[in-house]
């Protein structure tokens, strides 16, 4: 019996150690976030076609606040047709009929606050469940449209229509070449390198990171028989047949993390950040508190709600977070406000203060909020206001 187990937990650390060997660390240009990915799958025989494109034909497609990165001063869009393999929650396994299907997407890199990545104008996919549930999600723009891949031997044929063939792209792809990795610098390193994506969900800036291995790709040429999906979106190119570069990849393994507001304070992006009333009495007593109880690996910082760090940050949020004039807890880069930040705060205090917190959680929302508003309306009568702000500010 001793003996199964002890096989039981070697063969758990095999697996393990197979499973993270596809997710090195060492090729990302910033940090992974430090909490569990939520969404695990694969992206296979990937076709990366690119055109350069005027800068000025991309802007009236990016929300504000997104910037065009450019190589050398050159702007590019990318159409890439690919199949989206075993897509699944990191805690279940895929699902036949909805975990894989065809793929086509435009996108164009673009950078915020110096972290490049990918904005897409389209995701062309084949799947009613992805089309409907991601928008809402992740606010990416998904469409759903009739798509086919096939691969034989070096060819693969594919094949993308929406709106009874209004916008399709139909082609095929020739791979040649042995298998190579970008050098650093180069062009093919400014298109492939790129681990977050960013997307305009209700009007707002939001980052989303992926990880997997280095991109390993070979030369590839196209011929592309219809391209009305791409002519649509009137992006200034003069041949839609012939793009500048074309490359093939196999694929990677791929964890995606839930999205979060794109605005951040400092470098760290798994900090988290606490914005309290600085004339506030309670709130001072609230920061001192947590300060002398907190966990070890707490990695949290504190801001005045009037700061310019904290405007910047909450004018990111969704209207009901901008028009409240609260307590904000910036978790995991998602948003909390009033008891729903307050009772967030007993997370990154010691064990016998964290137990708490299920108990709080579940008392409904709206419950907690009318005791929260009730302690706010009278917290400068109980609370003395404090003379200067004095709770940590790093």
């Amino acid at each position: 019996m001793l003996a199964t187990r002890i096989g039981y937990i070697q063969a758990r650390e095999i697996i393990a150690s197979i499973m993270e060997s596809d997710f090195p660390s060492e090729h990302l240009p910033f940090q992974m976030p430090s909490r569990k990915h939520t969404l695990s799958q694969e992206w296979r025989d990937l076709t990366f076609m690119h055109w350069e494109i005027d800068a000025e034909k991309l802007i009236p497609h990016l929300p504000s606040g997104l910037e065009v990165d450019t190589f050398q001063g050159k702007a590019y869009v990318g159409i890439v047709p690919f199949m989206m393999k075993n897509v699944r929650p990191r805690w279940f396994f895929s699902t036949p009929f909805v975990s894989t299907f065809p793929e086509f997407n435009i996108r164009t890199y673009v950078s915020k606050d110096g972290i490049p990545g990918v904005y897409f104008l389209t995701l062309e996919a084949k799947s009613h469940v992805t089309c409907i549930y991601a928008p809402k999600a992740y606010g990416l723009p998904y469409n759903y449209a009739k798509g086919r891949i096939s691969k034989q031997d070096n060819i693969i044929n594919w094949s993308s229509s929406r709106n009874n063939g209004d916008l399709e792209l139909i082609g095929n792809t020739e791979i040649y070449g042995t298998p190579q990795s970008a050098e650093p610098s180069s062009l093919e390193e400014f298109l492939f390198e790129r681990y977050c994506l960013y997307t305009n969900k209700n009007g707002k800036i939001m980052r989303g990171y992926t990880h997997h291995k280095k991109w390993t790709f070979q030369p590839a040429k196209v011929n592309i028989h219809s391209n009305s999906l791409t002519e649509y979106y009137n992006l200034g190119i003069t041949d839609l047949a012939a793009p500048d570069l074309v490359h093939y990849s196999s694929g990677v393994n791929v964890r995606t993390y839930s999205i979060e507001i794109a605005e951040r304070i400092g470098a760290d992006i798994n900090r988290d950040f606490l914005f309290l009333d600085g004339d506030c009495g309670l709130c001072h007593r609230l920061a001192t508190f947590m300060d002398k109880r907190m966990k070890k690996d707490a990695n949290i910082g504190y801001r005045p709600n009037t700061s310019d760090d904290a405007r910047r940050v909450i004018a990111s949020m969704p209207s009901k977070y901008i028009e409240s004039d609260t307590v904000y807890l910036v978790r995991n880069g998602k948003p909390y406000m009033k008891s729903g930040a307050a009772i967030r705060c007993l997370l990154y205090m010691k064990w016998h203060y964290r137990v708490l917190f299920p108990f709080c959680w579940i008392v409904p929302l709206p419950l907690r909020d009318i005791a929260y508003n009730i302690v706010a309306r009278f917290r400068h009568k109980i609370f003395k206001r404090p003379e200067v702000c004095s709770f940590r500010i790093d």
